[in-house]
C-alpha cells in the first residue's frame, strides 16, 4: 500500500513544471488567436494616447505671456 502512495504522489517540481508549461501554452494560444488587425488597433490607440499626454504636458509647461 505504501508503494502505491509513493508512486501516485507528484513532486513539487513536477507540479510547477506542468503549471508553467500550461501557462506558456495558454499565452501562446491567445497570441495566435488575436488577429493582426486587432493588434494594429491597439498600437494606434496607444500612440494616440501618448500624443494626447504629450500635448497636455506641453501646454502645462508653456511659459505664460505677461501681457
Amino acid at each position: 500500500m505504501k508503494q502505491l502512495d509513493k508512486e501516485t504522489k507528484m513532486s513539487f517540481k513536477a507540479k510547477v513544471a506542468i503549471f508553467l508549461l500550461a501557462t506558456l501554452i495558454t499565452l501562446t494560444g491567445f497570441n495566435l488567436i488575436a488577429s493582426s488587425s486587432a493588434l494594429d488597433i491597439l498600437k494606434m490607440g496607444k500612440k494616440a494616447g501618448n500624443e494626447i499626454i504629450a500635448n497636455v504636458l506641453a501646454k502645462a509647461h508653456l511659459p505664460v505671456d505677461p501681457s
